[in-house]
């Protein structure tokens, strides 16, 4: 068998239909071409039927008053028969009706001679006796009479006929539509799982690789255009996947030489304050007052904390680690987030969290956990004069199977010209020291790893509110967390 690919496939399909359907138009054609002749042969039949049925009319007045006019009628009906028959043969006459039609006309040719014949043994005949025992007059009217019925005969037989055409026309119609309707629905059917369904899978898979969820098509064992394309957009979306990454990556290392900078500026500022310190400390060993020195190692610490936190950050946004999902419940996730920024909320903020207790994530629970510490410092950081509040707040909706954790602020805000860069590497709206612009960017960067959605709403002097939207777990962790 010559192996056919979706093209040749279709081509082939729409021949075969198109042949199909133009049997049936030939069919059917060639059917109502032989019913119009039957109707014609049938409307001239009719008229053979009723002249017969006159001329014996005007033979019966002929019979009674012997007036020249009713026999001049009769030979009349006749003549005219006889002349339209030729070409009613010529054109309708079939095998079947021809030699009957034929019949027809010889019996109009005898009916006449008799006719004319009885006329003149008629006026014998009334010299001699009864005018009804003349020979011309039996014959006349035995022709008379077998002209009626072969002429009603040809009627009935063409009643029938046509009668029986219907019948079987209407069975016939019914099956070639029945047979048209099962291959164009059959035809639909393919075409609609071999093209249509495929091409919306194919758009579906377009929209999930902007969703950040794209899973492989399924492929087929037979081999297409469509599973060939299927293929090519499977080996796309992983190449994709891959450059992306790549491209992350080496954006964060392409953007060192900017870094540079700002992270001289950042690290310069501890590093000046732990030297200080230091002197002034190594100055007061001798004699010097105890809780001054306290207060200078303790400041030595904050700053050595402050330039790991920057080095940190770095290191967290460059590096690539391995990264393992499994299922957890979200509110534990919240817990360890908020315990951990315990220590670093000012008095005057109250944080306070709402997330119900059974929320399943698939996660990778130490990623997700860095993404919430920096949203919740953020949101911490951002309410510059206490008081203030943050909200962590959790929903689940089952129609579209996502979990949405909301982190909200009542802090200084963003403004509108700053939201679509808030997630750009090292873009901060903090003052100089105070941020590296990579938090925002590593938390996008986790969510989007966990076939999520990150997004931002803010109103200037009154707060904003950070979004997740992660894909719901359905199925319930085998042990017990």
């Amino acid at each position: 068998m010559i192996p056919m690919n979706l093209r040749h496939k279709m081509i082939v399909g729409f021949a075969v239909y198109l042949v199909f359907f133009s049997w049936i138009v030939i069919f059917f054609m060639r059917e109502f071409g032989i019913f119009q002749k039957d109707v014609q042969l049938m409307v001239h039949a009719g008229r053979l039927s009723n002249t017969c049925l006159e001329m014996r009319r005007y033979e019966k007045n002929y019979f009674i008053r012997d007036e020249a006019t009713d026999f001049d009628t009769v030979l009349g009906y006749a003549q005219s028969a006889i002349d339209a028959l030729p070409e009613i043969i010529a054109e309708l006459g079939s095998a079947a009706y021809g030699n009957r039609l034929q019949e027809v006309e010889l019996k109009l040719r005898q009916y006449r001679t008799a006719f004319e014949q009885y006329r003149l043994e008629r006026e014998g005949c009334g010299r001699m006796g009864d005018p009804g025992e003349c020979t011309a007059l039996k014959e006349v009217r035995t022709l008379g009479q077998e002209l009626v019925r072969i002429t009603e005969a040809l009627v009935k037989d063409l009643q029938e006929r046509m009668q029986k055409f219907i019948h079987d026309f209407t069975g016939q119609l019914v099956f070639y539509l029945s047979m048209l309707a099962i291959s164009t629905i059959s035809a639909f059917y393919l075409l609609y799982h071999k093209v249509v369904a495929p091409l919306k899978s194919l758009e579906r898979a377009a929209s999930s690789i902007v969703e950040g969820s794209f899973r492989p098509l399924p492929l087929s064992p037979f081999k297409d255009e469509i599973q060939s394309v299927f293929l090519a957009f499977n080996r796309m979306a992983v190449d994709l996947d891959q450059h992306q990454e790549q491209l992350f990556q080496a954006k964060k290392l392409s953007s060192i030489g900017t870094l540079a900078s700002g992270m001289a500026h950042q690290l310069n500022n501890p590093l000046n304050n732990i030297s200080t310190s230091c002197q002034i400390a190594l100055g007061e060993l001798e004699g010097g007052d105890c809780g001054f020195i306290k207060r200078l190692l303790h400041t030595i610490d904050e700053e050595t904390r402050r330039a790991s936190q920057i080095v940190k950050g770095l290191l967290e946004f460059s590096r690539a680690q391995s990264f393992s999902l499994e299922v957890k419940p979200l509110d534990r996730v919240v817990s360890r987030a908020l315990s951990l920024v315990s220590s670093d909320i000012p008095a005057g903020i109250t944080v306070t969290s709402d997330v119900p207790q059974d929320i399943y994530v698939r996660i990778d629970e130490q990623k997700m956990l860095e993404a919430l510490l920096n949203l919740l410092l953020n949101a911490i950081q951002a309410i510059q004069e206490p008081p203030g509040s943050v909200m962590v707040s959790a929903g689940l909706n089952l129609k579209e199977k996502t979990v949405t954790l909301s982190i909200c602020d009542s802090g200084m805000g963003i403004e509108q010209e700053d939201l679509g860069k808030i997630f750009d590497p090292f873009y901060t709206t903090k003052g100089v020291g105070k941020g590296t612009g990579l938090g925002l960017a590593v938390v996008y960067g986790i969510v989007k790893k966990h076939r999520g959605h990150i997004s931002v709403s803010s109103v200037k002097g009154k707060g904003s509110t950070f979004t997740l939207t992660l894909p719901a777990e359905d199925e319930l962790p085998a042990v017990n967390m």
